[in-house]
């Protein structure tokens, strides 16, 4: 799964959880991976709901699996002010990894989540996303990790 620029939202003005997904959803839409915004905004609200996807260190991994999504695809947005995300250490969001994946894709996420989940737990890779000015050099960063 390619993971190119247009993939990256370097500046999501939200002051909610539901916002800043649904913002992320639409590019999501745009770039035709998505055919129902809502559905999959109402998707991933309510993986949210079972148990939050508050990783800790300023991020979050939200994540659904809907009939909407036409094929796997892992999107990341900058917020512009920390949101409340319940995260395992109760400290607010400013970055996320939105993982879309369809109704039919067994382990598709499962996949992506646990290597994102592994890089997560190193700090150099939380710092050098945070560092990036531009979508091109973080998405070529994100590329090369998860490659």
């Amino acid at each position: 799964m390619m993971f190119e620029a247009a993939n990256v939202l370097m500046a999501v003005d939200g002051a909610s959880q539901e916002d800043v997904i649904r913002a992320v959803v639409r590019r999501a839409e745009e770039l035709g991976k998505v055919t129902d915004a809502e559905q999959t905004v109402r998707a991933v609200l309510q993986r949210e709901a079972e148990s939050t996807t508050g990783f800790g260190k300023g991020v979050a991994i939200p994540h659904g699996k809907t009939s909407a999504v036409t094929e796997p695809v892992l999107l990341f947005a900058k917020l512009k002010q920390p949101v409340d995300w319940k995260s395992l250490d109760d400290q607010p969001v400013t970055m996320l990894f939105l993982i879309l994946v369809p109704e039919t894709s067994a382990a598709e996420h499962l996949k992506i989540l646990a290597k994102l989940a592994r890089k997560l737990m190193h700090d150099d890779f939380v710092e050098a996303l945070r560092g990036f000015q531009t979508a091109t050099e973080l998405a070529a960063y994100v590329d090369a990790e998860l490659a």
